[in-house]
């Protein structure tokens, strides 16, 4: 059943939000679709993204994407969000041989006027400086660190570069606010390893939704695999509710 005219129109307007404050690095229109290209950091970034409604997929289209997507040498993938794409899109897709990945859930949480004033931890003046911090929190080290800076640089909306320290100074928790219109975006929140379970991943969110108040956003939302139990607890005990979801249909050959 798709959503009344009200709550459809909100479900677009978090989805554009997220798709403006987490930007690939090359777009291109085909019809409602947006290929989205980024050298293969996050599906997000490297998918085929509905941005109005959609009640089917034509053969011409997936060719295109396909063409669009191996001229990049990266597989072809389209994410499906459960408002706008129809069970025909993903039915269509599914024949062709993609197959289901990364179930995902769209949280968000109204940011109310008695929002508590939670000073930030700390916040560093730019990506180039918070992304180590996210990589020796996470633990995310690899080859896509060019790629995952040039696409923090290319956000164009305001940025909190969250970071919480422990006694030592060394960096326990950090985390990305985004605002983009009256929506603030929460990105790559991460907790070392041996430190989870504190409640550092609590009080830095809480810190970025104060500041997102205090940029005027009225809702906060963020993106998490469904299968990610732990970070889902944390976020319903701030609030967050599920708005919608999300998947991808990855191509045969990829």
């Amino acid at each position: 059943m798709r959503p009344e005219p009200d709550e459809l129109a909100a479900l677009h307007t978090l989805e554009a939000a997220a798709l403006a404050a987490w930007p690939a690095l090359e777009t291109r229109d085909l019809g409602p679709w947006q290929l989205r290209f980024a050298h293969g950091y996050t599906k997000r970034a490297n998918s085929a993204n509905a941005t109005r409604a959609v009640d089917g997929i034509c053969p011409a289209e997936i060719d295109a994407a396909e063409a669009f997507y191996a001229a990049r040498q990266q597989p072809t993938i389209f994410r499906l969000a459960s408002f706008c794409t129809s069970p025909g899109t993903d039915d269509a897709l599914a024949t062709r041989g993609y197959r289901f990945a990364d179930l995902s859930l769209v949280m968000a949480l109204p940011l109310a006027a008695g929002q508590p004033a939670i000073a930030m931890p700390e916040c560093l003046p730019d990506a180039a400086q918070w992304l180590p911090v996210f990589e020796a929190v996470s633990g995310a080290h690899g080859g896509a660190q060019a790629t995952h800076l040039a696409m923090l640089q290319a956000i164009l909306g305001r940025c909190a570069w969250g970071v919480l320290r422990n006694a030592a100074g060394e960096p326990v928790s950090c985390g990305l606010a985004v605002v983009h219109g009256q929506s603030l975006g929460l990105f790559d929140i991460a907790t070392r390893a041996d430190q989870r379970g504190q409640g550092l991943a609590t009080r830095l969110c809480q810190a970025l939704l104060a500041w997102g108040h205090a940029q005027a956003c009225d809702t906060a939302y963020l993106q998490v695999t469904g299968g990610n139990l732990g970070a889902i607890r944390v976020y319903e005990r701030l609030g967050f509710r599920r708005r919608y979801h999300y998947w991808y249909r990855v191509g045969p050959r990829a």
